[in-house]
């Protein structure tokens, strides 16, 4: 324009290249950021928890609680990955709170069904209990 300010909203808009986050788990992290954002601010995760489970730990904050609870466990991996890759913290640890709630008192079985990870070699089994014996 004449005053040489630019009236173009165009020039607000950025591109960012997020090649790691698919756009169905972006939008969950949108919309995480929006709430955060514009509504409520996630409480800091603090330790010791205060409690055991995500009912619990989030009883005064029903909307992280449900947002994060209703998730099913293959996009709340997703999401702990593009929160990690995009460096949001208060998104990682709800993600990873979450994870974590779910592996206690698991089996180192169950754990890795789980997780999805491949078994192991008689080898590494073998390696791995006398590494780790705590764990078996």
């Amino acid at each position: 324009d004449e005053d040489g300010g630019n009236d173009n909203k165009e020039s607000d808009i950025y591109e960012i290249d997020i090649p790691k986050v698919s756009s169905n788990t972006l939008a969950h992290v949108v919309k995480f950021m929006r709430h955060h954002v514009e509504e409520e601010a996630m409480e800091p995760l603090t330790t010791p928890l205060n409690g055991n489970d995500i009912k619990t730990i989030f009883a005064s904050q029903p909307w992280y609680r449900d947002y994060i609870e209703n998730m099913d466990r293959l996009m709340v991996f997703k999401i702990v990955q593009a929160a990690n890759f995009m460096e949001i913290q208060s998104l990682l640890d709800i993600a990873c709170l979450r994870v974590s709630t779910e592996l206690v008192g698991k089996s180192a079985e169950e754990i890795r069904i789980i997780l999805n990870l491949p078994k192991m070699t008689d080898e590494e089994h073998e390696e791995a209990r006398k590494k780790h014996p705590w764990i078996f």
